[in-house]
């Protein structure tokens, strides 16, 4: 569970340094147009973020309902 969070860390840098010179193009006066390679790298690194985080946020669930059901026999 660590190493998809960590995963995710990493996946998160590359992404915000495609991100500040392509919002820097769509912010400026000067029109200029995005290259295609960083529009496929950045859905391709937010589709990965986006899978990481639901992969934790199974397994977190996962453990808590465990958690929850072995609480729930010990009380009975």
């Amino acid at each position: 569970m660590e190493k998809l969070i960590i995963l995710r860390m990493f996946f998160c840098f590359p992404l915000f340094g495609l991100l500040l010179p392509d919002a820097g193009v769509l912010l400026t006066k000067i029109p200029g147009k995005i290259p295609m390679p960083h529009l496929v790298i950045e859905i391709g690194l937010i589709f990965c973020i986006l899978l990481c985080t639901a992969v934790i946020g199974y397994a977190k669930k996962r453990n808590q309902d465990i958690h929850d059901k072995a609480n729930e026999t010990s009380f009975s």
